[in-house]
């Protein structure tokens, strides 16, 4: 969890209708997961404000299919397995990770992106073949 806090000061001059404000605004906070604690002595005091910024994730969406502890691939690095992604054919990638025809190309699409490719001109090629 993390917990922000935030302190907000408020003016020497507060009415009543302000603080009546205040603990309707307290109120409605609270329903959204904000504490807002207001002092005693409202002019010239600070409202604090204290929520869970982690609260309201949402998580969505099916979890990943791990690897199981007795496969090859379990044994893997990582750059290994995305060597693996990279050279195997979809339907063995579907078959071994038991997973959709979407989802492994999906794989293969993030083993890509972690590669890392040396870029050589062609012209640099030719020149060291010819020397």
């Amino acid at each position: 969890m993390s917990e922000r806090t935030i302190r907000a000061p408020l003016s020497d001059e507060i009415d009543a209708s302000t603080a009546e404000d205040l603990k309707v605004l307290e109120k409605d906070l609270a329903t959204m997961g904000v504490r807002l604690t207001i002092p005693d002595a409202l002019p010239g005091g600070a409202l604090v404000f204290e929520y869970d910024d982690e609260a309201h994730k949402r998580n969505a969406g099916r979890k990943r299919k791990t690897i199981p502890a007795d496969s090859e691939l379990s044994k893997m690095t990582q750059a290994q397995m995305d060597e693996w992604l990279l050279d195997t054919p979809i339907a063995e990638i579907q078959e071994t990770l038991d997973v959709g025809r979407a989802t492994a190309y999906r794989r293969v699409r993030e083993a890509r992106s972690r590669v890392v490719y040396a870029v050589v001109s062609l012209a640099d090629i030719d020149d060291n073949h010819e020397g």
